[in-house]
């Protein structure tokens, strides 16, 4: 259900860029012509297959086939509802969304949106709290952790008490209930309620958009007597699953693409301290082991993962699990630990305090590659062990879905331990799933547990690029790029056009584009990019995300209009000539009223370049030319050719007097389309300055008007007026 009008779907959409919005959650590289390139967070992408058009507002995945606009994007990588995603789009790019009231959700989205604000609720509590706590402050002092810091990872506290947090949701509206639902308190069995969270350091856990989701607390008490859980975090709710966050990703997603590496910690205040030294591509496993969705996550922004966990055995298990998980991902795992100059093992956190981050840099750059960790980590001496460890490597290697890099690694493992190249007798370490067995991410959250397959890509809708004529895709990505010009398109293609049948253009798409266009401006009086996209075909929709970026200069775009619109009428003479047998003397008089026609088109476009006619005389008799075209078309379905013939254009002589300053159009030469299509950026060649062979004997003198030239009409008659034609002391006509 739409709880904001079309009308302010509309306005955001053309507000919001989409991709400033996609690339809050993913890489994007500039492509040329205006688009980008990104990895698809949707699939196990491993190159970018992921296509973002500004202009048109789509995103488009040609693997797995996910698209649509940019709330479709947010509501699939965020699991939003509809309106949840327009909320969020709005308040990213600072749209201001009209108050409504609430809506009639699902209990899910409801459910949602109550532990949504709950969190922030007490995410602005505990930072309320940790003011009036010293003994926090102090801790805090204690780990270094400055202000900034703390308010730029909503670090708060958690007093001891058993309904601190309650009493405080109840007064601002929430049931202890609700608290319960979302993580924040729990239920005894004897019914009873109390805080989850008590005397604890609270540090918000935020997902990419910043949404803080659950919360993870490190322990303050001093009771020696009764051991508590060193860290605790929020049990999983409608808005939290550990398993699809990384802690600090959300600050540090920038810095992972700018570096490409990622470095991979085990601990809250790790990240934390990290993060404040300035190594800012830092992420947390937040209080779980690193998942598979962890993986797909960082594998869009990271080529390289360095893994810093403990050297301990708990350490250590957690470094080959990870090996395990971020390997089949196409990511490549570096591995190291720290430790102090006498060898003691050392945490990140304490190390960046004591060591500083410059130091911690230098460490990294001894990182291991995971080859080199695992042969340290086993006995390589007897046969036996040595044939378990080269399987389990190939194992890991066949895990890889990037066949190139499986080539790569086998090579590798080949030479360093003298075994052959081959996986062919080696199981994956994890069976690969086949291409129809896979399914976006997104939508497999929605089913735990269901395969992921990938959706096969419509087919209904194609396009051959090569049979579309270069100069008509080059127009109507003119019309397209140039939304001025619409009123000048519905004054040429009127009701009377539209009414006789006349196919200007050789191409369907580009005839099926122009009539669409100009009857969704008859219609809402508005056209843009975005807008025509949403009410076309799908083959026209094709045709419209293959057209280039372009910009015109005002009034080159107005210029080219016009002078395409005589190229395709002749054109268009020509075909409806050949369309009328000479089986009588009528038909032959009118096949040579049609090539007095071409004729005319020809000269006047050659009397405009030669700065002999203005603008508007020269879109004003372009506009009258119609009107035979409609006539010829007549004849062809069977009507009579009026016996006196109408003149191709009215006789008369043009005002030389009112010529502009020299116009210059440079000709071009344009190329098929390649594919997707590159039309000529030029602008369109001039008509051509002869008419066809079998009516060579026809051709008029280069010093003469067009037969039936008619003069512009007066300056002060607003009926022909097409906007200011005082040109003469610009050079804006040139065509750089």
């Amino acid at each position: 259900m739409a709880f904001y009008s079309n009308e302010i779907i509309q306005q955001l959409k053309a507000h919001a860029d989409i991709a400033l919005v996609i690339e809050n959650f993913v890489p994007l590289k500039r492509s040329g012509n205006g688009r980008y390139l990104g990895v698809c967070p949707f699939h196990d992408d491993r190159s970018p297959s992921m296509n973002v058009n500004p202009s048109l507002g789509i995103y488009k995945c040609f693997a797995c086939g996910a698209g649509g606009d940019v709330f479709k994007f947010v509501q699939e990588h965020e699991k939003m509802d509809f309106k949840g995603a327009v909320e969020w789009v709005a308040n990213f790019t600072g749209f201001a969304l009209p108050q409504l009231g609430a809506p009639e959700d699902s209990e899910k989205t409801e459910e949602r949106a109550m532990v949504r604000r709950l969190n922030e609720l007490a995410c602005e509590w505990f930072e309320q709290q940790l003011a009036l706590s010293p003994k926090a402050l102090q801790y805090l002092s204690s780990r270094h952790i400055t202000d900034a810091t703390r308010k730029l990872f909503h670090i708060g506290y958690a007093p001891d008490g058993r309904e601190g947090f309650i009493g405080y949701a109840v007064k601002n509206g929430f049931s202890p209930l609700d608290c319960v639902k979302a993580g924040l308190a729990v239920q005894k069995e004897n019914g009873g309620i109390s805080d989850k969270f008590r005397d604890r350091l609270m540090i918000a856990i935020q997902n990419l958009s910043g949404v803080i989701v659950a919360f993870g607390g490190r322990d303050l008490s001093e009771n020696k007597d009764f051991k508590r859980a060193k860290y605790m975090n929020s049990p999983e709710s409608a808005l939290y699953h550990k398993s699809d966050i990384l802690f600090g990703l959300h600050q540090s997603r920038q810095s992972i693409a700018k570096e490409n590496a990622v470095i991979i910690v085990e601990g809250y205040f790790d990240m934390i301290s990290l993060y404040q030294g300035g190594v800012t591509n830092v992420v947390a496993a937040s209080g779980t082991a690193l998942t598979e969705t962890h993986a797909s996550i960082l594998a869009r922004y990271a080529n390289t993962a360095y893994l810093v966990f403990d050297g301990d055995a708990a350490g250590q298990k957690a470094t080959l699990r990870s090996l395990e998980i971020v390997l089949p991902k196409g990511i490549a795992p570096r591995v190291f630990a720290l430790s102090r100059p006498d060898g003691t093992k050392i945490d990140p956190d304490n190390f960046v305090n004591e060591r500083g981050a410059d130091a911690f840099r230098n460490e990294l750059r001894n990182a291991e590659d995971w080859l080199s960790y695992l042969a340290r980590q086993h006995d390589m001496q007897s046969p036996e062990e040595r044939a378990r460890f080269v399987t389990y490597t190939k194992s890991l290697v066949k895990s890889i879905t990037d066949r190139e890099l499986q080539n790569q690694y086998v090579k590798l493992i080949a030479e360093r331990f003298n075994t052959s190249r081959s996986l062919a007798q080696v199981k994956s370490l994890k069976p690969q799933k086949s291409p129809e067995e896979r399914r976006p991410i997104a939508a497999n959250a929605a089913t735990p547990g269901a395969p992921e397959v990938i959706p096969q890509l419509e087919q209904a809708a194609s396009l051959d690029w090569a049979s579309i004529p270069p100069m008509e895709i080059r127009f109507a990505n003119l019309v397209l790029r140039n939304p001025t010009l619409m009123d000048r398109a519905l004054e040429y293609f009127d009701m009377d056009w539209a009414a006789s049948g006349v196919r200007m253009f050789e191409s369907p798409v580009v005839e099926e584009f122009v009539n669409s266009a100009i009857a969704l401006y008859a219609e809402t009086g508005a056209i843009s990019p975005q807008l025509m996209y949403e009410n076309v075909s799908p083959t026209l929709r094709l045709f419209l995300e293959g057209l280039p970026e372009e910009k015109w200069k005002t009034p080159q775009e107005i210029i080219e209009f016009y002078q395409t619109l005589t190229v395709f009428s002749t054109k268009l003479c020509d075909r409806q000539k050949h369309m009328i047998p000479l089986t009588s003397n009528e038909a032959v008089e009118t096949r040579m009223q049609m090539s007095k026609f071409t004729q005319g088109m020809q000269k006047l476009n050659a009397l405009f370049n030669a700065e002999k006619i203005t603008i508007d005389a020269f879109a004003d008799q372009v506009v009258r030319s119609k009107a035979q075209l409609i006539l010829f078309q007549s004849v062809i379905q069977g009507a009579p050719m009026p016996a006196a013939p109408t003149p191709a254009i009215p006789i008369s002589t043009p005002n030389v007097a009112a010529a502009p300053a020299p116009v210059q159009i440079a000709p071009a030469s344009v190329q098929a389309a390649p594919q997707p299509p590159q039309p000529s950026t030029q602008p369109v060649a001039n008509a051509p300055s002869q008419a066809p062979d079998e009516f060579a004997d026809e051709q008029m003198s280069s010093d003469e008007p067009p037969e039936g030239f008619e003069p512009p009409p007066p300056e002060d008659d607003e009926e022909y007026s097409y906007g200011n034609d005082d040109y003469s002391e610009s050079n804006d006509f040139d065509y750089q």
